[in-house]
């Protein structure tokens, strides 16, 4: 299983970045995991747009999917071109209501809203969903391929649901936006690191970056927990 860092702001990207978007692959088959500014760009430059069967949307905030919003165009123009003759399957929450209608575009889009009991079986994954805590519905997910693990928190504050969930996890993608005393709806990186720690992960890479803050901040801050971790940066390639 191979993940590749497509873009890893939040909640806008900075000079040349992208937000939130992951490219997940295993013996030829692809999902893109999130789908914010900037990703559908760089999913390019592993992929034609012709061979993206399936996306998860953790949740459905701006920076997790605006790229949605002109991919649905690619693909309607595709379809009258005949370079491709099915929807994108996508699996998303089913809120907030606005959002689920602008993706209903010319039916370009094949959607399955995602819960704690959606099993998806994709070629040789099992793809499994936990809820998380933030302003909207959002799930961390997890992909197995029958011999490792990899997690993504998506957006989050401490929870032991995810502790449990992220648990003995090869390769563990966090959301680690803030850095410790900053407030808001995500975990800092130090907490990101505790949950790892926690969990028993073999492998931490902290995510969704606020631009303003430096590599090196987060990097000080994890180090203090843990000490096999990685900060996310763009095109970044790891092998679970």
């Amino acid at each position: 299983m191979k993940l590749t860092i497509l873009g890893s702001h939040g909640p806008y990207p900075g000079p040349d970045g992208a937000c939130s978007g992951y490219l997940v692959e295993d013996n030829g088959v692809n999902v893109l995991v999130d789908c914010g500014n900037g990703v559908i760009s760089r999913y390019q430059k592993y992929h034609d747009l012709k061979d993206l069967k399936y996306i998860i949307l953790t949740h459905l905030h701006s920076d997790h999917m605006a790229d949605m919003l002109v991919l649905r165009y690619a693909l309607d123009i595709m379809m009258k071109k005949g370079y491709i003759n099915e929807p994108v399957n996508v699996y998303c929450p089913d809120e907030p209501s606005k959002v689920i209608e602008e993706l209903g575009f010319n039916d370009v889009f094949k959607i399955k809203h995602i819960d704690e009991e959606l099993k998806l079986d994709i070629e040789n994954f099992t793809i499994t969903f936990k809820e998380m805590v933030h302003p909207v519905k959002t799930f961390a997910v997890k992909f197995n391929n029958g011999d490792k693990t990899f997690v993504f928190s998506s957006d989050t504050i401490y929870n032991d649901q995810l502790v449990f969930f992220a648990s003995n996890s090869d390769l563990f993608l966090c959301d680690g936006n803030l850095l410790n005393g900053e407030k808001g709806p995500h975990l800092t990186a130090k907490q990101a690191a505790k949950i790892s720690k926690s969990a028993h992960c073999k492998k931490l890479v902290v995510t969704h970056l606020w631009p303003q803050n430096s590599i090196e901040e987060y990097e000080k801050e994890v180090s203090e927990v843990v000490n096999d971790a990685s900060i996310a940066k763009p095109f970044e390639v790891y092998y679970v």
